[in-house]
């Protein structure tokens, strides 16, 4: 009988602390900013200001044209297809500069 009162007291004993320490948990969750101040969002369709976008020439290899367009993060990918090979040419569409091509290539075939 003594063992099963002891059991029953440390029992208790276990839950009273893990109440205390779920309430300390919560308090200071409530009381803790959420990693400091929101910071704004731009919106895809919002309009911009006039004046903030003019002419960029974008310079294309003799032969080629563009076969699709895709936005991938801050750069601007266009695929270009045409004298026997495609390219990937990745822009930069804040300055309009080339900020790298990447030439596709057929793999080497097997045995050569």
């Amino acid at each position: 009988m003594k063992a099963l009162k002891a059991l029953v007291i440390f029992m208790s004993l276990l839950l009273a602390g893990g109440l205390a320490l779920l309430g300390y948990g919560v308090a200071t969750k409530l009381h803790k900013p959420a990693g400091g101040p929101p910071r704004p969002v731009a919106s895809p369709t919002a309009p911009q200001p006039a004046g903030t976008f003019g002419t960029v020439a974008v310079p294309l290899p003799a032969g080629m044209r563009v076969a699709g367009m895709t936005a991938a993060g801050d750069r601007v990918v266009l695929h270009l297809t045409g004298n026997g090979d495609d390219r990937l040419l990745v822009l930069d569409p804040a300055t309009g500069a080339v900020a790298g091509t990447f030439i596709l290539t057929p793999p080497a075939a097997a045995g050569k």
